[in-house]
């Protein structure tokens, strides 16, 4: 057969509809205001892994880290940067920059906030000791000086143009010195302080995470007393507590719920494209993966048109490589990555594939559509021949294979584009000693360093589409969606999602509409 009908897909994909599954796990009505502390309730697919913002970049961990603590520069949901820690910031000559820091910041334990945190947050970044999860972010900056208690000042290697962006993003939180070389690194992740929103409480593993409102906060106290993050990774309690009233708000929300989330009286969807994708990353190490032939056919046998019209309600479009659409240098005139059995299986048996099974290894609503789409797929690869086979895996232990590189095949990831630039998402996983370091290429590898460096538009338009040859060729990951990222939440809610999935909980974005 030449591909999968509409009715296989979704029965590949395990989608029994809209069941509704009674929420065991969740108490309490969040609406239940009344006379209590006002709270915010929040469901993710899952609980986080890491509270230390320099060891995770997981969203479900980021939506935590990314409130708890603070950057110098913020990117706010409409994608414009503006002051956090930082008040100002210049461009002094090529290659220094200038910060000057806000006064009065304290730590959530009462410590004063100075630029010795900041030198040394930068600086445990890329220390080769600390083996974090964002080492490779800052590696355009040679040093970090901290001349007095209010300015810090980075020389970088070469020019950057791109510095603001970075430490507006993933490494770029603010970690305190003073605590953290007391405690440690496994208890400061185990009690959090940070400069942010909200503050830690408590955290019961699979369960929740309680936040306190930072009374403090320099951007003004968030507009509730108490933040918990439940992890139900069920999506049908999920979607229930919400049409109950007993959670405000509810991340990674199907499309296919989408329906019952708007014809609530109660509640709405709320969404923005995301900035990224969503990718079954490769381990282009172990063989039959380690030949390009074999990932081609992989990728040419995915019909991401009738996953985006079928999985996700249109709810996102297919990409073309692996620049997201909105980004600095995506490339307009490159077509969707192609659907083609026929072709896939030419390649498959030009590669020599001799059956062995290929794995993708998924979580169970990690990411929206998680499970569903490794399915599916791996129902159109059975097609053209391949031996195809799913796993799934917790969390944590995604967390720890993504710790250690430890993947056997295939596993799903979602890029974000942390700069709106490719030397933020695909260079900075998979470049030499990056987080999704599987595949190395001398050339990739040559013109990455060259555009990262680059003060010349041009020549880095032109380098990044070399790159995306290279890359389509090679297949360190096989791009499926760039999906919109949808929520569920009570109307009485104003919030606004943001794109690169960091999730803004602060007075700029977020409100409880006054009765």
């Amino acid at each position: 057969m030449s591909g999968l009908t509409r009715r296989e897909l979704l029965k590949a994909a395990g989608v029994a509809g809209a069941a509704a599954a009674l929420p065991s796990a969740l108490a309490g009505p969040a609406g239940a205001q009344g006379t209590q502390k006002r709270e915010l309730v929040v469901a993710q697919g899952g609980d986080i892994s890491k509270f230390d913002p320099h060891f995770s970049t997981s969203a479900n961990d980021i939506r935590i880290s990314f409130n708890l603590f603070d950057n110098l520069i913020a990117r706010h949901p409409d994608g414009k940067l503006q002051p956090s820690l930082a008040t100002d910031w210049k461009l002094t000559n090529p290659t220094t920059w200038t910060f000057k820091l806000r006064h009065g910041v304290k730590w959530h334990n009462g410590d004063p906030f100075s630029s010795a945190d900041v030198k040394y947050s930068f600086e445990r970044t890329w220390d080769p000791k600390q083996n974090t999860r964002v080492s490779t972010v800052f590696t355009t900056v040679d040093k970090v000086e901290a001349p007095d208690a209010s300015t810090v000042v980075f020389t970088t290697k070469k020019p950057d143009p791109l510095l603001a962006a970075r430490v507006a993003f993933y490494g770029g939180q603010i970690v305190p010195k003073k605590y953290l070389e007391a405690v440690g690194n496994d208890t400061f992740n185990a009690k959090p302080v940070g400069t942010g929103p909200v503050r830690f409480v408590s955290w019961t593993k699979d369960d929740k995470i309680v936040l306190e409102a930072n009374p403090d906060y320099f951007g003004g106290r968030p507009d509730f007393d108490r933040f918990v993050m439940r992890a139900v990774p069920e999506m049908a309690p999920r979607v229930a507590g919400l049409l109950k009233g007993e959670t405000d708000i509810i991340t990674q929300l199907p499309p296919d719920q989408g329906e019952r989330v708007n014809g609530n009286p109660s509640t709405r969807v709320a969404g923005a494209l995301y900035a990224g994708l969503y990718v079954l990353a490769v381990n282009s190490k172990v063989p039959p993966l380690d030949n390009p032939l074999v990932k081609q056919a992989l990728s040419l046998a995915v019909d991401r048109d009738l996953i985006v019209k079928e999985l996700w309600r249109g709810r996102g479009i297919a990409p073309s490589g692996p620049i997201a659409k909105g980004d600095n240098h995506f490339d307009t005139s490159l077509p969707a990555l192609k659907y083609d059995p026929k072709e896939a299986r030419e390649r498959l048996k030009k590669s020599g594939y001799k059956g062995e099974d290929i794995v993708i290894e998924t979580t169970a609503a990690y990411m929206a559509n998680d499970k569903p789409m490794a399915e599916a797929i791996v129902a159109m690869w059975r097609d053209i021949g391949v031996n195809g086979k799913v796993e799934v895996v917790e969390y944590s232990v995604r967390a720890q294979k993504n710790r250690d590189k430890s993947f056997k095949g295939l596993w799903w990831s979602d890029p974000t584009s942390t700069l709106s630039d490719p030397d933020g998402m695909f260079w900075r996983l998979l470049s030499p000693g990056g987080p999704q370091d599987y595949w190395r290429h001398a050339r990739f590898d040559e013109l990455g360093e060259a555009a990262r460096f680059s003060v010349d538009e041009k020549f880095r338009g032109q380098a990044y589409k070399e790159m995306t040859r290279i890359f389509l060729e090679h297949l360190p990951w096989i791009p499926v969606i760039q999906p919109y990222e949808d929520y569920g939440l009570q109307k009485h809610l104003e919030w606004t999602p943001n794109p690169n999935q960091q999730f803004e909980i602060r007075r700029f974005a977020f409100k409880f509409r006054r009765a």
